[in-house]
């Protein structure tokens, strides 16, 4: 592909100020016909001298070191390509924090806030218990067990979270983002398959909440998803079967034995799969009659809570 006159003029200019550097940037990422050219040539710049974007448009007429300078256009042309940003900064903002990401790990989605949101909510309801037990399945980067703990980081309540994931770069990447938030101590991480880790009886009834965000994009979907996501986001963490609901079939059957009574099944899902998924958690016959729906920013139907139904006393 050929060099731009944006790039030329990139080149051919080592010290550039951070003004003229991010209209350019601009230009070359609206060249390629990207619709968020402004927003993501400051998000670069941003990752670029580790600045806010406030900070930015406060110093635009700041010069930039020549490194500097080549380095934001070797990221312009990656993003030209199609390379996500995040695997181009090697970050990506959840919950306010930024996570580690890599390129054999799935990209954390702002859609999982809102499962992350309702998680928090429920847990700031339970008072009686003074350490809770949760599962996360399928943790990927990490992003929702240490999401929670640093919310509660300041709060009495202990927070003891067991994460797995089938991908053993997704646990060290998730080791990784533990100790970058202080989180260690509080998520013990498992690689194996859903709940394998977790065969001995001691784990049985004995989860305060199961938490997961597997893969539910369906083959019909596959075909039609942008070449960014299909071409570097794993298949495995996004591929949910023929009608992307495999896994929710094992997760409701299985999670039963490990909830206590009254505990709390939380699942992202598709934003057409809410009454698939919803039939699947009913006909089970583990769990209670109501059940909880949540929304997305888009207002897509995003978020799943169940409760397994409690032991009647007789």
């Amino acid at each position: 592909m050929a060099a731009s006159l944006s790039e030329k003029y990139l080149e051919d200019n080592n010290i550039q100020s951070i003004g003229i550097l991010l209209d350019i940037g601009k230009n070359i990422l609206k060249e390629i016909g990207n619709n968020r050219a402004e927003d993501e040539a400051l998000l670069l710049m941003s990752y670029l001298l580790n600045k806010s974007k406030s900070e930015i448009f406060l110093n635009r007429t700041e010069a930039i070191p020549p490194e500097k300078s080549k380095k934001y256009i070797r990221w312009l042309k990656k993003r030209k390509k199609g390379v996500p940003i995040q695997h181009i900064t090697g970050y990506q903002n959840f919950m306010g924090l930024e996570f580690a990401v890599s390129k054999n790990v799935f990209i954390p989605r702002l859609d999982t806030e809102i499962l992350v949101e309702e998680i928090i909510r429920i847990i700031e309801n339970i008072t009686e218990a003074k350490c809770l037990h949760l599962m996360d399945l399928g943790t990927g980067s990490g992003i929702i067990p240490i999401s929670i703990c640093h919310y509660f980081r300041n709060e009495s309540i202990n927070i003891d979270f067991y994460a797995v994931d089938i991908s053993v770069d997704a646990i060290k990447l998730a080791k990784k983002n533990a100790r970058l938030f202080n989180c260690w101590n509080r998520v013990n991480f498992y690689h194996g398959n859903l709940f394998q880790p977790f065969s001995e009886e001691k784990y049985m009834n004995y989860f305060d909440g199961i938490i997961s965000n597997p893969p539910y994009i369906s083959r019909k979907e596959w075909k039609n998803l942008s070449d960014e996501v299909r071409l570097f986001d794993p298949p495995d963490a996004l591929l949910g079967g023929e009608n992307g609901i495999d896994f929710y079939h094992i997760i409701v059957k299985k999670s039963s034995e490990f909830l206590k009574p009254g505990g709390f099944l939380a699942l992202e899902i598709g934003n057409v799969q809410k009454k698939s998924v919803c039939n699947i958690i009913n006909n089970s016959g583990d769990f209670q009659e109501e059940i909880l729906t949540f929304r997305d920013y888009h207002q897509n139907d995003r978020v799943i809570i169940a409760y397994k139904k409690k032991v009647r006393i007789r």
